[in-house]
């Protein structure tokens, strides 16, 4: 009779691999922690949603004529509620954003110069009428608090990028309803020197009828 030699093996011992023991536990230890929403079929909703927060965002981008971006570090309740009626005030859209989910949106409109200045907490100030009304308010909000709670990162004007300091000079022009004011009375002024001498002339030709 022939004796075979015992071959002693993990498998024989009633033993698992340890890569199998590794995985084995990682894999149960993600799905432990991992949010029920993240979890089976759930995670195509998940992303659905995240393309929905992306096309959301480049409608926003694409149709405001004015945008900043706005970094809200030492920001309060009193003071976010504050700054969100000022910007009600005035049309503006303000909301906390999601810094991957802008990024994405922003290269996808070719926002050359905007995604950089998305890190930290991130506020986004919006018009689709006034382009000057996010920057200003904005400014205005940084001129009247004590301490620096805000600040400007980046904004965007009829589709231009512009820095933290393009921002500060855009916000001191003034809104649209001043700009219009402001262009009517360049258009008006040479009918109103019209009228002026016009007038002048009558008023110089009266003395001499009455005389007459």
């Amino acid at each position: 009779m022939k004796i075979r030699p015992l071959r002693l093996t993990l498998d024989n011992l009633g033993l698992v691999r340890p890569h199998r023991v590794r995985w084995g536990r990682f894999y149960a230890k993600i799905v432990h922690r991992a949010p029920k929403n993240l979890q089976g079929g759930n995670l195509m909703a998940v992303t659905e949603q995240k393309k929905a927060i992306v096309a959301q965002m480049k409608e926003t981008l694409s149709e405001a004529k004015g945008a900043v971006l706005i970094g809200y570090t030492g920001l309060t309740v009193a003071q976010a509620t504050d700054l969100r009626r000022k910007m009600l005030a005035e049309g503006v859209e303000y909301k906390v954003i999601k810094n991957t989910l802008t990024r994405i949106a922003a290269n996808e409109l070719n926002l050359e110069g905007f995604a950089e200045h998305l890190e930290g907490p991130t506020a986004l100030a919006t018009s689709k009428e006034d382009a000057v009304a996010p920057a200003r308010v904005i400014e205005q909000f940084i001129k009247t608090t004590e301490k620096e709670v805000v600040t400007v990162k980046a904004g965007i004007v009829e589709g231009e990028v512009m820095d933290a300091a393009g921002v500060k000079t855009i916000a001191s022009l003034p809104n649209r309803e001043g700009m219009l004011s402001m262009l009517l009375s360049v258009l008006q002024a040479p009918v109103r020197n019209v009228a002026y001498a016009v007038k002048a002339v009558a008023d110089a030709h009266q003395p001499a009828e009455a005389a007459e």
